[in-house]
Parts: C-alpha cells; sequence; structure tokens
C-alpha cells in the first residue's frame, strides 16, 4: 500500500473542519462550476458522443484541480482530505496499464484500447435474476447467460432474499446472502464449462465484513473477482473504504474503482460529471492503489440513456484513455428488468455498447439486460462496431436514435421467453432477437450470426 494511504487517513483527522452541509451545499457546487467554467467545458445535447481531445484534456485537468481544491470529505471526522498535485502526478505515473482478471481459458487481460481498435471490449453479462428471492431460479438464469458465446464474464444481481430468511443488514444473514449469490454464479460458471470466469465482486456486500467473508469463504478469489472500494457520492469517504481497500492489497486482490455520478442532483450538467468521474478516479487510485476503474453516470429521473449519459461516459473514458491510460469499464444496459421484448431497451443497450467501442472503454459490466438473448445480443453489437471509429459510431447512433420502435408490451414472464428444461429462448424471444437483428444489420453493423 503506497505512503499516500497512510497519509490520507492522517489527514482526516488534521485536515480543515467543514459540515457536511457546508460541504455539499457550497464548496462543491461552487467549485466544480467554476472549473467547468475556467476551461470552457461544453456539452452539445445533439452529440451522443464526446470526441474533441482538447476538450477531454480539458476535463482531466478540471478533474484534477477539483480534488486538489475541494479535497475528499471525511463522514467519520468531518475533516477534508487534500492533495498535491505532485501527489496526483506519482499516483498516474505508478499505475498499471493492464489488469489480467479470471484464470485459464476464461482469463481475459484488459489493454489500453482506442476508438477503431478492433479489438472488441469485454462484456460482462449479469447472472441471476431481478428481485429474486427464488435460489434455484437465479441460479437457473445464470447458467442461461453463462453459456452464451459472447459471454466474457459474468456479474451476480443481488438477491432480493435466501428462502423465508430475514435479510439484516450488517448481520450474518446479509453475509449468507452474498454467499449464495457467489455459490450461484459459480455453479453457473461450471455447469457452461467455463470455470475460470470472472465472477465480478460481491454485488450484495454493503459492509468490509460482507466482502470478507465472501473472499474468507473461497467462493471468491483474487484470480476471479475484484473488491469494491468506491467513493461515496460527490467526493466524500469514510473509513470503511479505506478498510477494504487495505484487505483488498493484503489479500492481493484487485480493487474495483466505481463513480457512478447522478446528473441533476447535486451535478448541473454532463460536463460536471464528466469532471467529477476524474476526480474519483484519482482519488480512489491514491488510497486503493487500483487501476481498474468503472465509471457510468445517470440521471436523477432514474433513466441510462440519453445523449447527457453517453456525452458524459465517453468524454470522461476519453479524458482518462488521454491521461491516465488504466482499464476503463462503463455500463453496458439501460438497467430495465422489464424490456425483455422493448425496442427502446435492446436499442438503449445497443447504444451503450457503441459508446464504449468508440470512446477507448475495455469492457462492460452488467452488459445486456434481463434475458440471456439481450446479453447476447449486447455482446454481439460490442464486437460488431468494435473497429468504429468516433465519427462513425456517433453517426450510428443517432441513426439508431431516430428508428421509429414498437411500443412495449411491459413485463413478461421469464416462462413464455425460455424453455428452463433445456434452457433455450422460446420463439417469442427469438423473434425479438431476430427482429434486432435485423434493424442492426441495416444500419450497418455486421456480425456472423445475423447472416
Amino acid at each position: 500500500m503506497g505512503k499516500i494511504m497512510w497519509d490520507m487517513i492522517e489527514r482526516t483527522t488534521t485536515g480543515p473542519i467543514m459540515s457536511e452541509d457546508d460541504f455539499e451545499n457550497e464548496l462543491f457546487p461552487t467549485v466544480i462550476a467554476e472549473l467547468v467554467a475556467k476551461h470552457k467545458i461544453e456539452f452539445d445535447p445533439n452529440e451522443p458522443i464526446m470526441s474533441d481531445p482538447d476538450m477531454a484534456d480539458a476535463i482531466f485537468k478540471a478533474g484534477m484541480e477539483l480534488l486538489m481544491e475541494v479535497g475528499l470529505y471525511c463522514k467519520d471526522t468531518k475533516r477534508l482530505v487534500k492533495f498535491t498535485e505532485s501527489e496526483l502526478w506519482e499516483v498516474i505515473r505508478t499505475r498499471r496499464h493492464t489488469v489480467t482478471l479470471g484464470t485459464g481459458r476464461e482469463a481475459i487481460t484488459l489493454d489500453p484500447r482506442t476508438a477503431g481498435d478492433p479489438r472488441h471490449p469485454f462484456t460482462w453479462f449479469p447472472a441471476g435474476a431481478y428481485n429474486s428471492t427464488d435460489v434455484s431460479r437465479y441460479t437457473e438464469l445464470a447458467k442461461m447467460v453463462a453459456q452464451e458465446p459472447t459471454c466474457d464474464g459474468l456479474i451476480g444481481l443481488p438477491l432480493m432474499g435466501v428462502g423465508d430468511k430475514k435479510l439484516v443488514t450488517g448481520t450474518p444473514a446479509q453475509a449468507l446472502k452474498v454467499l449464495v449469490e457467489g455459490q450461484a454464479i459459480k455453479e453457473a460458471a461450471l455447469w457452461a464449462g467455463r470455470p475460470g470466469f470472472f465472477l465480478g465482486f460481491p454485488m450484495s456486500a454493503t459492509t468490509p465484513l460482507d466482502l470478507m467473508h465472501a473472499f474468507e469463504s473461497g467462493i471468491y478469489t483474487k484470480d476471479n473477482a475484484v473488491m469494491s472500494v468506491q467513493v461515496l457520492q460527490d467526493l466524500r469517504i469514510n473509513y470503511d473504504r479505506f478498510n477494504q481497500a487495505f484487505f483488498a492489497q493484503q489479500a492481493g486482490i484487485e480493487p474495483w474503482m466505481s463513480s457512478s455520478p447522478t446528473l441533476y442532483a447535486y451535478l448541473a450538467g454532463p460536463e460536471q460529471a464528466a469532471v467529477e468521474i476524474i476526480a474519483h478516479t484519482l482519488a480512489m487510485m491514491a488510497f486503493s492503489d487500483g487501476s481498474l476503474t468503472q465509471a457510468m453516470s445517470c440521471s436523477v429521473h432514474g433513466t441510462y440513456q440519453g445523449n447527457d449519459i453517453t456525452w458524459t461516459n465517453s468524454a470522461a473514458s476519453l479524458a482518462a484513455e488521454r491521461n491516465i491510460q488504466v482499464p476503463w469499464i462503463s455500463f453496458g444496459s439501460t438497467a430495465d428488468p422489464a424490456g425483455a421484448l422493448s425496442d427502446d431497451t435492446w436499442i438503449g443497450t445497443a447504444i451503450a455498447c457503441i459508446t464504449a467501442c468508440v470512446s477507448g472503454m475495455e469492457a462492460l459490466w452488467i452488459c445486456g439486460g434481463s434475458t440471456a438473448l439481450e446479453c447476447r445480443m449486447a455482446g454481439e453489437v460490442t464486437r460488431a462496431a468494435a473497429p468504429l471509429s468516433a465519427a462513425e459510431g456517433t453517426d450510428l447512433i443517432k441513426r439508431l436514435s431516430k428508428i421509429e420502435k414498437d411500443p412495449s408490451p411491459g413485463l413478461v414472464p421469464m416462462e413464455d421467453l425460455y424453455d428452463f428444461k433445456n434452457f433455450q429462448p422460446k420463439e417469442l424471444a427469438m423473434n425479438q432477437y431476430k427482429k434486432m437483428a435485423k434493424i442492426f444489420k441495416e444500419e450497418g453493423l455486421s456480425y456472423p450470426t445475423w447472416e
């Protein structure tokens, strides 16, 4: 663990005292607004992708200055943890540029890529089910995505319960849920003949103790999983993050750094969100020694699609690609569990995949949707769109956004979509897949299975 983490811990006891209300409503919004104006960072609502290298560099500079001027707010001590410019450059200088996840035939190495790189971003599919307490059905759905050819790894979705057990956060019941999720997705990987799959991270772990239980069990290991160390929203931190980062370092586990700014809450728009992602990333690198970064934005209205979202994600990715060069990941779906037959959901997911390809990203997590066919399509779109230039990807996204979409039929029972005896899609689901493949092919994408 680098010296800066220990300096940061000390600064949580010696840094300037400030109320969280003043940090939240005065310091942070004032400084970030000033920096966006100073560096002339402007979002064009007509453009889904930010591909201007000069603006990307401006976003990086503004993010670094934001972290230096504001620092991290420690919720445990009500103090600011500040950084010097030389410290942040040292953090960048010592980053690893590649990360390997998984083992054996399923091992994948994330190397820096740029727009036009024929190497596709890896696609990690959501395993299990949303809002489920049925562990057997959860495992069956995990098996369905694990067998998909374009699956590069699994991300276990949160179980809502384990049978009739009451889940109480901070107790062994919560730890049990984490272990049951992990065992289910590991079983799915084995069933699919892919024992070395990357299994993401313990999704339902909410405390350092939950995470430690997960890795101590042997279900999650330093070879098949990563450990969450992300900062709290809008440059806040607590001692749990330091404890998680220290445990990861001691166990040789790759830290999972994650930034998920919410547009139109404390952030005025995409410009501020992109700048905050860079500040978040530099801060997490400082205390975790990590390199693997996940960055995604969403709207306060609960949406994960639209030009403001894709612009933020592409802008932050390009800024990092040019100035930090670490493995960069984003969200690969629209987070709509009822969208199995929704054209809007399929197209929104495709746009997220194309954004990753032309913005220099190395992977997508929760890539796809609530069914294995949505995941298959997301993986195929990502592979088909990998060689596109930023201009070509932008044009394609604009065309897809204008396509007339059929009304969504709403939530459809999974039994109507999949045969759970042979783990294959039924005609209703296949018709939707074929319809969307035809649309994407007509718009210029090409993938062998669409011929």
